[in-house]
């Protein structure tokens, strides 16, 4: 994908944001992180958040089309003062008469006083857009719009920013206006947050999170699920190779999918979960238990629980040669079926 591309995909967008919220070294980071060096923690990812029962009967009895589902891309929180960002990520702005106005209403009136309800104690939240850094203006101008509507109809909405990804030589920038300055307490205005850029840059290494429904077209989704698979894949290479022959190795989606996500998996919204648990469960471990089903009676397949013993030493090779041959293991990236598994995953770890 092209670095111009890049900053417009939803799927790329998060996770840039997530690493911008994940403690790194000062030397050999991935993404700047510019929202922990502020102190400031995630606490949801595409989480659903539900209006209190009197802003749902304002919305409701208010006449004006105000998304009541809103789920932002990421909330995250600073102790010190409990304060929050509320951040949705676009591919461009829009106007405020368009089909997106629906929701962006949605999230103004979100992370106004509502948001203090809903998430105690939390004292005040900016809503943050991130778009192309060409578009700040126009998504600006419509979010004022909006808000003039919001407040004229009684609602309180929450104060926004609109921040900016940009290439700029070979390095992506990250750009923000006062009101993130004013929130926050940086003083600067803009950080390049990823170095080396260029045309032939896999963005693979980054992407620690996504759903299918974030994907544009089914060559991305495809791609994006191989990330999820292969990264799997490795952290049971790295698991297995270790495992004494007698001994059991024991693993759930849920497990693994915490583990290869750096822990951002836990933050996630239940039905996003669900999506990469069904891609683990049945592109890998039913995989792994279908290939050696009659063949090593020590590998099974519990529910969502794969389990795998070795009695002797030439079992462990003959599985360890097989996982580690992408071309014998074949794990699908297509996606399943929606009804491919049983809902297994509640309560699954």
């Amino acid at each position: 994908m092209q670095p111009e591309a890049l900053l417009k995909d939803p799927v790329f967008q998060l996770n840039l944001l997530l690493w911008m919220a994940k403690k790194q070294p000062s030397e050999g980071y991935c993404v700047w992180p510019l929202f922990s060096d502020l102190e400031f923690e995630i606490i949801f990812i595409e989480h659903p958040y539900t209006f209190p029962e009197e802003t749902r009967q304002a919305i409701a009895s208010s006449g004006l089309d105000i998304g009541m589902s809103p789920e932002p891309d990421l909330i995250l929180w600073r102790e010190g003062d409990n304060r929050a960002l509320y951040f949705e990520a676009k591919a461009n702005s829009f106007g405020a008469v368009s089909t997106n106005a629906r929701q962006a209403r949605g999230h103004l009136v979100a992370s106004g006083p509502a948001f203090s309800e809903v998430f105690v104690p939390q004292s005040s939240c900016l809503l943050c857009y991130v778009i192309p850094n060409e578009k700040r203006g126009q998504m600006s101008d419509c979010l004022a719009t909006l808000t003039d509507e919001l407040e004229n109809n009684g609602f309180e909405p929450g104060p926004f920013s609109c921040h900016g990804l940009s290439l700029e030589g070979r390095g992506i920038t990250y750009t923000w206006d006062s009101a993130f300055k004013l929130h926050t307490g940086t003083a600067q205005n803009q950080i390049v947050i990823v170095n080396d850029v260029s045309e032939v840059t896999d963005p693979s290494p980054l992407i620690l999170l996504f759903s299918d429904e974030d994907c544009g077209n089914l060559e991305d989704r495809d791609r994006y699920r191989r990330v999820v698979i292969e990264r799997v894949r490795a952290c049971l290479l790295c698991d297995l190779h270790s495992l004494s022959v007698g001994k059991t190795y024991e693993t759930t989606p849920e497990m693994i999918l915490i583990r290869t996500t750096d822990g951002l998996f836990e933050y996630w919204g239940r039905k996003n979960q669900k999506g990469l648990q069904r891609l683990v469960q049945e592109s890998i471990f039913k995989r792994i238990f279908d290939h050696w089903q009659g063949k090593q009676t020590g590998v099974s397949l519990d529910g969502y629980r794969l389990s795998i013993t070795w009695n002797m030493i030439a079992e462990k090779k003959s599985f360890l040669d097989w996982l580690e041959d992408h071309r014998r293991t074949n794990f699908a990236a297509a996606r399943l079926p929606v009804d491919a598994t049983p809902d297994l995953f509640d309560g699954s770890r």
